[in-house]
C-alpha cells in the first residue's frame, strides 16, 4: 500500500467487495452547498493512523487528515501538496521543494520546511513507509521554506511515494506521540472529529477552513462507517444511508434503479494476489525454490476464480497495472492452469509430497480461503489457516510471520510506483531481493522517459517468472452512488477524496 498503503475493499461486495480494495465506499450528502455531507464505508478500521504506520488498505481517511508533500489528481498526475512546486536535477538524485507558505496544523503549529524535514525522516523509519523511502539519502531544510531531498540513486518512483502515505506531513510534537495512532494532527483539507467518531464504527471528518486547496474538496462533513458485511452495506445503500459503493460484478448495477441512483464502470484498481514473501525459504524452505513458487501459480485456476469470485474481474498473473504501459498480455499466459505440471515442478523440487504452509485469515482473505486451500491442495500443499484480527495484521507481516498470505495492491496511476510499491514495505517483509533484480531496477530508475517503460516491463517479467507472487485476479467493476453524490472515476481509487463532488 503502499503505500500505500494501500493497500487495498471495492467489493466482492465487501466480502471481496469492500474488503478487496480496501473499501467500498458509500456516503450521504445534504441539499445546501454550505452544509454537504458524505457517508463512505470501510470494511475495517484504520489499524494505526500515525506518520509512517499507515499499515495498507484504504487511505482515504488518513490522506484527508494528513497533506502530502504532492498530490496526485484523479488522472494520476502529480500536483502541489504541501510543496507549492519541486524541481528535480537532471541526474535524478536531488529534488527541491518550495513549501507553500501560510499553512498551519490543526494544532495551531506553522507548517513548514522544518515540519516536513521531521514527518519524513519518521516515514523513513516507520514501519509503514520505510521501505518506500529507501532510496531517500539525506532530508534538509536550508531555509523554512525550502526542502531538499538527495538519493542515493535515481528513484523514479519517489515523487509518487512523497504524494501518497509515506508523504504525510503531520504537527512535529505529535509524530511520535501514542495518541496520533487515532488522532491524527495534520494540515490536510479535513480535521479529525473524535468528539463525534466512534472508533471501530464511525470516524467523522470537518472541513478544514484553512486549508490551501478547499474547493477540492467541497464537503463539509465526511463520514467513514465500518462496514465488514456485504449485505449490510447493500442494505445500507439501498435505504439511502451511503452515497457510494463499489461493485465488484458489474452486473449487480442492476439492482440500482436510475430515478433513485447513479452508476457508472470503475478502472481496475487492485489486484488479489498471495504475496509469495519468504523467497529465500526462511520460515518455509519450500518457498525459497523457484520451482515451488511456479507450481503455486499453475495451481490456481485463474479463469474460474474471476468468474465465480469476483464477477467482472479480470485474470491476470501478473502485479501490473492492466491499462499501464509495462502491462504484457503475453505474459498473463506464463501461468494457465496446469496441474500436472505444477505436481512434476513439486516432484523436481523435492517435494512430490508436498509441504504445509500457514497463511493468515483475515477481512482481507475471507471470500478466497477456501478456494486457497483447495487448489493448492491439489498440488500437495496443506493451508492451515490462522485467525488473525484486521488490527493485527500488518504487525504480524512485518515480523515476518508467514511465508505467504493473501492480500490486495491498489495500482497508484505510476507503472514505477506500482513496481516499487509491490517490492517493498507489506510486500516484501523480508525484505529480500536479487543482484538481478537490483540491476534491473537501477536501470529503471536511470531510464529516460522514453525508455523507462520498457525497463520496468522487464522488472515486471522478472518478478513473474520467479513467482514472487501468485497474482489471481485484477478487481475494477462498476459502482453505484446516490443521486445527490457525483463519483468520477479515478486512476488511483481509495487515496482522497478528490472523485467525490455534490451532484449539485
Amino acid at each position: 500500500m503502499n503505500k500505500r498503503f494501500v493497500l487495498a475493499g471495492a467489493a466482492i461486495a465487501m466480502s471481496v467487495g469492500l474488503v478487496l480494495t480496501g473499501c467500498s465506499g458509500s456516503g450521504t450528502s445534504t441539499a445546501t452547498a454550505s452544509e454537504t455531507t458524505l457517508t463512505l464505508s470501510q470494511s475495517a478500521q484504520p489499524s494505526d493512523l500515525s506518520v509512517g504506520n499507515f499499515g495498507g488498505g484504504d487511505a482515504t481517511i488518513y490522506l484527508s487528515v494528513y497533506d502530502s508533500l504532492l498530490t496526485q489528481d484523479i488522472n494520476g498526475v502529480l500536483s502541489p501538496g504541501v510543496a507549492s512546486s519541486w524541481k528535480t536535477s537532471s541526474d535524478g538524485v536531488t529534488t527541491t521543494f518550495q513549501i507553500r507558505k501560510g499553512q498551519k496544523f490543526s494544532d495551531g503549529e506553522v507548517v513548514d520546511a522544518n515540519a516536513v524535514v521531521a514527518s519524513i525522516e519518521v516515514s523513513r523509519k516507520g514501519i509503514g513507509s520505510a521501505g518506500q523511502l529507501k532510496s531517500i539519502k539525506s532530508v534538509a531544510a536550508p531555509d523554512d521554506s525550502t526542502v531538499v531531498i538527495t538519493l542515493t540513486q535515481p528513484d523514479a518512483s519517489i515523487l509518487y511515494q512523497l504524494a501518497g502515505t509515506p508523504g504525510a506531513i503531520g504537527a512535529p510534537k505529535y509524530l511520535t506521540a501514542t495518541s496520533s495512532k487515532l488522532e491524527p494532527i495534520g494540515s490536510g483539507p479535513y480535521t479529525f472529529d473524535k468528539s463525534a467518531s466512534a472508533i471501530g464504527s464511525l470516524y467523522v471528518l470537518k472541513k478544514n477552513p484553512d486549508y490551501w486547496n478547499t474547493k477540492a474538496y467541497p464537503f463539509s462533513t465526511v463520514n467513514f462507517r465500518i462496514l465488514a458485511d456485504v449485505t449490510a452495506s447493500t442494505n445500507a445503500m439501498k435505504s439511502g444511508q451511503l452515497d457510494f459503493m463499489a461493485l465488484s460484478n458489474p452486473a449487480d448495477a442492476a439492482q440500482y434503479p436510475s430515478p433513485q441512483f447513479n452508476t457508472g464502470t470503475l478502472l481496475p484498481s487492485t489486484t488479489a494476489v498471495i504475496v509469495i514473501d519468504d523467497r529465500a525459504g526462511t520460515v518455509v524452505p519450500a518457498l525459497g525454490d523457484v520451482r515451488v513458487r511456479q507450481a503455486i501459480n499453475l495451481a490456481f485456476d485463474r479463469k474460474l476464480i474471476s468468474e465465480k469470485l469476483v464477477p467482472g474481474g479480470l485474470a491476470t498473473a501478473q502485479m501490473a497495472n492492466p491499462n499501464g504501459k509495462i502491462y504484457s498480455k503475453d505474459l498473463d499466459g506464463e501461468y494457465d492452469f496446469d496441474v500436472a505440471n505444477a505436481k512434476q515442478l513439486m516432484a523436481d523440487a523435492g517435494y512430490a509430497d508436498g509441504f504445509e504452509v500457514t497463511m493468515p485469515s483475515d477481512a482481507f482473505s475471507t471470500q478466497f480461503d477456501s478456494t486457497i486451500s483447495q487448489q493448492l491442495g491439489a498440488i500437495g500443499i496443506k493451508v492451515n489457516y490462522e485467525t488473525v484480527p484486521i488490527q493485527d495484521l500488518f504487525t504480524k507481516l512485518y515480523a515476518g510471520t508467514y511465508g505467504m498470505f493473501l492480500y490486495f495492491n491498489g495500482f497508484s496511476g505510476s507503472d514505477a510506483k506500482d513496481m516499487g510499491q509491490v517490492l517493498t514495505g507489506s510486500f516484501n517483509p523480508f525484505n529480500y531481493t536479487t543482484p538481478e533484480l537490483d540491476s534491473l531496477l537501477a536501470k529503471a530508475n536511470s531510464a529516460a522517459e522514453p525508455d523507462q517503460a520498457a525497463a520496468f516491463r522487464a522488472v515486471n517479467e522478472y518478478i513473474t517468472k520467479q513467482g514472487w507472487f501468485a497474482p489471481l485476479v485484477d478487481i475494477g467493476g462498476a459502482y453505484v452512488s446516490s443521486k445527490s453524490v457525483k463519483y468520477t472515476p479515478s486512476v488511483a481509487t481509495y487515496i482522497n477524496l478528490l472523485p467525490y463532488s455534490p451532484a449539485n
